[in-house]
């Protein structure tokens, strides 16, 4: 099939910014510039797509996203805010799901987040009590590094009062010190059972055992928000046995609807390196090059390693997965072994191991092409962010989260450190690269509304942090495409409208970048219209 696409703004994200035609063949891209052009370049017997006035923009890239956890969780309760502003209300929710689900099925919910309840605090057991003592209860933090367990199920997995905090993570404790129901971080690993995904102190369990079938179901669910949202490339940056499984079903089965690099998590490592894997191993649909590590927890749930602590729990001072001295051996095993990095590190506290390991890993056995990222990288000092560009490391950031929990932030960590969370103006300055990404579940996937947030730095309750840590639209645009294609070592095939990639495409409402000083805002009421993937449409807006 030969198409030219036309007739609206054509933002290319390459060298010429805008063009008036692009013409694709098949599933490349043959020929981008004057409509003239790419008419010449067709010849005869193609199809006209007409724009009708919208943008069309090369499809997003997602560099941090869980796809199976983002369809496990829209499965489960809703328990977002405000439709849970409190505990009254989380119960509530949690009965009616309960009533729609087989006589005896667990009741399951996700994203709840205790700085938002009016009673500050994380639920216990107790609470879970109140919707049922006959059958599991169990509900997931938004970030995903805590799990909230009713009394029969805190049973059923062995805690009793004597059962000790893992490593790498903590059991909640009432004024006791007796379990009360709450699960933080490698705990999480008591949920999944003898058989099931057991990471240990290498990161929170996020994967619940289940069929084949409805880890299929799972998949497919998660995967129509990416679509949706115009993102054709993705990065799932927790693999684990049952994703890996189910992907490569997904692509023999031809479900798959996005290209992706696969992260193996960490404990994964030795196993990578003993079955040869490399940041060679591929194609344009799945490969496998890197290794997801975890230095710290989790800001949002108060366990990620802040300096400084927290002024908003009696768990005042966070964590980290691994000792400094095991981060930095870690991370050089896997440079060594020619395997890229991407490590979770959302407190400043956790990021100089990071760097001290790149540092270390480049001197002793250098790799110039070596792809180093942090993720989230929330809190990053201007110190460690001018460390991190001399190494060419990548923060991988969410600016979503000042939107949606910057306050809470700034209310847990306070003003000083608090309001430059999210620091994209610094990244701007002393890195090669940065992206900008969605961490699907913990925010829906919606690549207008992340861009907004990094140039207005306006959180959902109004309040604007550290505005000088604002980038452009342009800037966002970028890091949401072409960096992050680069990131992902798919630049060849994705991230711009260029001659020889792949007719990857989000087709918009209207261009971001036509947009006055005064509109920003209104960036986030931007639509995704079209989605095309490999010169098919895949997706289009009723």
């Amino acid at each position: 099939m030969k198409r030219i696409f036309t007739g609206g703004t054509i933002l290319t994200m390459a060298e010429n910014k805008q063009v008036e035609a692009v013409y694709v063949e098949d599933n490349v891209i043959k020929a981008v510039g004057t409509l003239a052009e790419c008419r010449e370049a067709a010849g005869s017997g193609y199809q006209t797509v007409d724009l009708n006035g919208r943008c069309m923009m090369p499809g997003f890239v997602d560099t941090h996203t869980h796809p199976m956890m983002l369809g496990m969780c829209r499965i489960w309760a809703d328990l977002d805010y405000p439709k849970v502003a409190g505990i009254d209300d989380l119960i509530r929710v949690l009965k009616e799901h309960g009533k729609t689900l087989p006589a005896g099925e667990a009741i399951r919910g996700y994203a709840f987040d205790q700085r938002n309840f009016k009673e500050r605090r994380h639920p216990t057991a107790a609470d879970l009590d109140q919707v049922s003592t006959d059958v599991y209860v169990q509900i997931m933090h938004a970030s995903g590094h805590c799990n909230v367990v009713n009394t029969k199920l805190l049973r059923a997995i062995g805690v009793t009062d004597e059962t000790p905090d893992p490593p790498g993570g903590a059991l909640g404790r009432d004024k006791d010190g007796k379990p009360n129901g709450q699960l933080f971080d490698s705990a999480n690993d008591l949920l999944s059972g003898l058989d099931g995904v057991q990471p240990q102190n290498h990161g929170p369990n996020i994967h619940m055992p289940d069929s084949p079938d409805h880890l299929m179901q799972r998949f497919e669910v998660g995967q129509d928000f990416f679509v949706r949202a115009g993102i054709t490339t993705v990065n799932e940056v927790q693999l684990t046995k049952q994703e890996l499984n189910t992907y490569l079903r997904a692509r023999d089965q031809g479900k798959l609807k996005m290209r992706m690099e696969m992260s193996f998590l960490s404990n994964y490592l030795d196993d990578v390196i003993a079955l040869g894997f490399n940041s060679t191993f591929g194609d344009n649909w799945l490969t496998i090059g890197s290794i997801k590590f975890y230095s710290d927890a989790s800001l949002l749930s108060g366990t990620a390693n802040v300096s400084t602590g927290y002024l908003d729990s009696d768990r005042h001072e966070g964590y980290n997965y691994h000792e400094p001295e095991e981060m930095i051996e870690i991370l050089v095993k896997a440079h060594k072994n020619r395997l890229h990095t991407l490590t979770h590190a959302t407190g400043d506290g956790a990021v100089d191991p990071i760097i001290d390991a790149i540092e270390k890993a480049q001197a002793e056995d250098p790799w110039p092409e070596a792809i180093h990222r942090v993720e989230h990288a929330g809190l990053v000092t201007e110190e460690q962010a001018i460390r991190m560009g001399k190494l060419g490391m990548i923060p991988s950031t969410q600016p979503e989260f000042l939107y949606l929990y910057g306050d809470g932030v700034v209310d847990a960590i306070g003003e000083e450190k608090g309001r430059e969370f999210m620091p994209m103006a610094r990244f701007k300055k002393y890195c090669s690269l940065y992206t900008i990404s969605s961490d699907a579940p913990v925010t829906t996937p919606n690549p207008m509304e992340a861009i907004s947030t990094a140039v207005t730095r306006r959180t959902n309750e109004g309040t604007v942090l550290c505005p000088e840590q604002a980038i452009t639209v342009e800037d966002g645009l970028k890091a949401y495409t072409i960096y992050a294609a680069r990131t992902l070592r798919r630049s060849h095939i994705a991230g711009s409208i260029e001659v020889g990639k792949l007719a990857d495409f989000a087709i918009l409402s209207e261009s971001p970048l036509d947009l006055k000083e005064d509109e920003i805002q209104r960036m986030r009421d931007i639509k995704v219209m079209e989605t095309w993937l490999d010169g098919e449409k895949i997706y289009e807006k009723k």
